[in-house]
């Protein structure tokens, strides 16, 4: 039974594509960064729970029907 780290070492010494190396390394280098907090995340909390309701029955009534011909 091989290890993560053994099952990767094994297919980096057997990838010969010098593209899926460095692919490989960009993405390990990008791993070891502390990460990133998503934009979105900054929004969290700033409505309760009475305003989202609302708002996704507005979202709902507006979207839920075609107007015109299809």
């Amino acid at each position: 039974m091989f290890t993560v780290k053994q099952q990767l070492i094994s297919e980096i010494e057997n990838t010969n594509n010098i593209t899926v190396l460095v692919k490989l390394f960009e993405i390990l280098q990008l791993m070891k960064q502390p990460p990133q907090q998503h934009p979105l995340l900054n929004l969290v909390g700033c409505i309760d729970d009475v305003e989202a309701k609302t708002m996704k029955n507005i979202i709902s009534q507006e979207f839920s029907k075609i107007e015109g011909e299809w």
